[in-house]
């Protein structure tokens, strides 16, 4: 039986649709920002704490969409699950690589030109494409 991770993570797009992924330290594969819920912390707060120390943004909690929960195997853990709680965050520009962020990239969600986790690629790209009305 896989052990699991939980964690929370945003879909970030930009005004011209490009998903904002990041590569952490030592990773060879792209995902999307956000971490480890910590004890007695919401999925939100997680995401809002990790925003800002792997990125410098500040995200205000009723700005964040709920998209529902995705699982698949870790990218960087061999033998765990990853489950992410996933939200939608605002995006105005001026994410900047910290804590242990290697690389940030924005990516066309429906053709990504970089290497990404299962998770990304298989349940949270697809989201970032817009609903027709």
């Amino acid at each position: 039986m896989d052990q699991v991770i939980r964690i929370a993570a945003g879909l970030i797009v930009d005004a011209d649709g490009r998903a904002l992924v990041v590569r952490k330290q030592g990773a060879a594969v792209f995902m999307q920002p956000g971490g480890k819920i910590e004890q007695g912390e919401s999925p939100a707060a997680a995401l809002i704490r990790e925003l800002g120390e792997e990125l410098g943004l500040v995200v205000a909690a009723e700005s964040l969409e709920p998209l529902g929960r995705f699982s698949a195997p870790a990218a960087n853990e061999a033998g765990f699950t990853v489950v992410a709680d996933l939200f939608r965050v605002p995006y105005a520009g001026g994410a900047k690589p910290g804590a242990e962020i290697a690389e940030i990239a924005l990516v066309d969600p429906s053709a990504p030109d970089r290497p990404l986790a299962e998770l990304s690629r298989r349940h949270i790209l697809p989201l970032a494409t817009p609903m027709a009305d």
